[in-house]
């Protein structure tokens, strides 16, 4: 009795199946990279929501008083340990003052909190002093504290915008769904050669200055220029704003700063 020879596949044909392979993959990357950057997206809008009722919860208890802050800097996103644990008190993590898009902040995280307070108790997960503050993933459109001496500058009007732009002190705004208090990041620096006049992935500030690490956008295109970001409001309710900045001479004019130059 004669076994019958097993016939295998040729070089050919395995080359066939790897092309097909390849070529679908090719196909549904960019559909499977679209569905975890919308995933993404829908997780720093409940970050992004979460921060909002901490802030109105805050106000609660305080005569309707936002957190102010109380560091000099023209960095948005400096947020006082005191008001860090107060957050932290009302159900936020230590994840969601950073938006779940943006890798710098992701694997370079410890830079970021521990920024001016390097005190962090990972047992107890607070601070062990209160002075100091961390760099948040999130920029804040708050007026800053009496006790700085100082104010912010007017925000940058477009000619879209529905009302007057203004730095938030406390929640008694008669236009409470229309008044922006926190925002995604998107933040950039000038650049001739780039599309909108601005370096959106290479942003310096302290912690480039200290360790060499980039600030930098939270959504981005490509991993390049801002698709746009969630908006925050004071009523509690969030939207995705895409990114659509007045051009002037040429480049985007950000509505806060210019090196770095802050965008909502």
């Amino acid at each position: 009795m004669t076994m019958k020879k097993r016939r295998g596949f040729t070089l050919i044909e395995l080359l066939v199946v790897i092309a097909i392979i390849a070529l679908l993959m090719a196909v549904l990357m960019p559909s499977l990279n679209k569905a975890r950057e919308q995933a993404r997206r829908q997780t720093c809008a409940s970050r992004v929501r979460q921060q909002v009722l901490s802030l109105n919860m805050y106000a609660g208890d305080n005569d309707a008083k936002l957190p102010l802050p109380n560091t000099a800097g023209g960095w948005l996103q400096d947020v006082a340990v005191n008001t860090v644990h107060f957050m932290l008190a009302t159900g936020m993590t230590r994840e969601m003052f950073y938006c779940p898009s943006n890798n710098t902040h992701q694997k370079q995280n410890d830079l970021f909190w521990l920024f001016d307070n390097e005190t962090w108790d990972p047992n107890k997960k607070r601070f062990t002093r209160e002075s100091g503050f961390i760099c948040s993933g999130y920029p804040f459109v708050l007026q800053l504290d009496p006790s700085t001496h100082s104010s912010r500058p007017e925000i940058v009007s477009y000619a879209s915008d529905p009302i007057k732009k203004q730095w938030v002190k406390s929640i008694m705004d008669k236009q409470p769904a229309m008044r922006e208090v926190v925002i995604d990041s998107i933040m950039g620096v000038p650049a001739s050669n780039q599309k909108y006049g601005r370096d959106f992935v290479n942003v310096p500030g302290g912690i480039y200055t200290s360790d060499r690490v980039y600030d930098r956008t939270n959504h981005l295109e490509k991993g390049k220029d801002p698709v746009g970001g969630n908006i925050g409001f004071l009523d509690g309710h969030t939207e995705w704003r895409a990114f659509n900045p007045e051009i002037r001479n040429g480049a985007a004019v950000p509505r806060y700063g210019n090196s770095p130059g802050f965008f909502w």
